[in-house]
């Protein structure tokens, strides 16, 4: 696979990214770019360290004594302060479960997971009051009790069950009964092209297409199970999954001379939620194992040209001011977008580097 290339010398890049002054970039440097174990002396500083960082503290500092934060009855809203959202940034920092607070967390938000097996951005709090709404305004609905049925039932998302998923297994909260159960959804789910639709059961009436956000988030989430622990129908789901993103070369439309879908998928942006764009789709799918096909080039292309004089990257989206805590300031050279385009050329080298 032919990629645009520049010679940088790294050595100083990653002394950056090993400072102290952010513990959770340490820790995931340590580990992602030099390999070091979680047994090893700086590994386990640096996870203490992060623990007691001031963005981690102020965000556990606003959960509220029942594991939830804002409202009880809805872990959905507001975004992105509400506790899906706020427990996904925990995980995604590298807060886990020997945390107590973390560990209660993810126990609230097992609460909201469907019989079914996804979790939906409805409850039956938001149900009732959009029965009520819709019943004042004369329109035709069910008695209630089917009525917020399902539409929780229908609220089950794909990329908000990935998130989850991929929150619970990154702090190391794993009940396998209710982890594997979210799984087997994501796999039932599927979409016949190998994407997945976002909501499911609202999306799939009308659009047989599968949609990135909605694809993912279900991959990132496999990407958390360990290779024995993978089923035959995740693996295929797996293998489907990434060549839907394949297929579109990771951000362009495979049906239209491939013209770029979204120029917004060409800026890179941090935390994770449920947007998309070329880096976490590199990231995801070479963590995946796939390193060395084609129809990757033009994405890595763009990464690589993205690269700035000084080897760093820039952060350029965030959702400032939404979260309880801003990581970056965007426009500047961001240690997360640079952590993760790093351990992502990593991996494409260490396979061509193989052959």
């Amino acid at each position: 696979m032919r990629r645009r290339s520049k010679r940088f010398d790294s050595t100083r890049v990653i002394r950056w990214l090993l400072e102290e002054e952010n513990p959770s970039v340490r820790y995931f440097a340590l580990t992602d770019l030099l390999h070091k174990t979680e047994q090893n002396t700086d590994v386990c500083d640096a996870k203490r360290a992060l623990h007691q960082s001031t963005v981690v503290k102020k965000i556990l500092s606003k959960q509220k004594r029942g594991g939830f934060w804002e409202d009880r009855d809805n872990p959905y809203d507001p975004k992105y302060r509400a506790s899906y959202w706020t427990l996904m940034l925990l995980a995604q920092l590298g807060a886990d479960q020997t945390d107590p607070q973390v560990k209660k967390a993810c126990e609230f938000i097992l609460r909201f997971q469907h019989r079914q097996g996804g979790f939906s951005s409805e409850t039956e709090k938001t149900a009732r009051r959009v029965f009520t709404w819709r019943r004042q305004r004369g329109k035709a609905v069910p008695p209630r009790a089917e009525w917020v049925r399902s539409y929780v039932r229908e609220g089950q998302l794909t990329c908000l069950t990935g998130n989850v998923l991929t929150a619970l297994m990154r702090t190391g909260y794993r009940p396998q009964d209710r982890v594997q159960k979210a799984l087997a959804w994501l796999v039932q789910v599927q979409n016949v092209d190998g994407g997945w639709l976002c909501p499911y059961w609202r999306a799939h009436v009308n659009d047989t297409h599968g949609g990135f956000y909605g694809t993912i988030c279900p991959l990132e989430a496999f990407s958390m199970v360990r290779q024995k622990d993978r089923t035959k129908a995740m693996k295929q789901a797996i293998e489907r999954g990434i060549e839907f993103l394949l297929m579109h070369r990771l951000y362009k439309a495979d049906h239209h001379k491939f013209r770029v879908i979204k120029k917004s998928w060409c800026a890179f942006g941090f935390p994770y939620f449920y947007g998309y764009d070329i880096l976490r789709g590199l990231d995801v799918v070479t963590r995946l194992g796939c390193v060395d096909d084609a129809r990757l080039s033009d994405a890595v292309n763009v990464l690589v040209s993205k690269r700035k004089n000084d080897g760093t990257w820039v952060l350029d989206k965030s959702p400032m001011g939404r979260m309880y805590v801003n990581l970056e300031p965007k426009g500047k050279p961001s240690k997360w977008i640079t952590l993760i385009a790093l351990r992502t050329l990593a991996r494409l080298k260490c396979a061509s580097t193989a052959q």
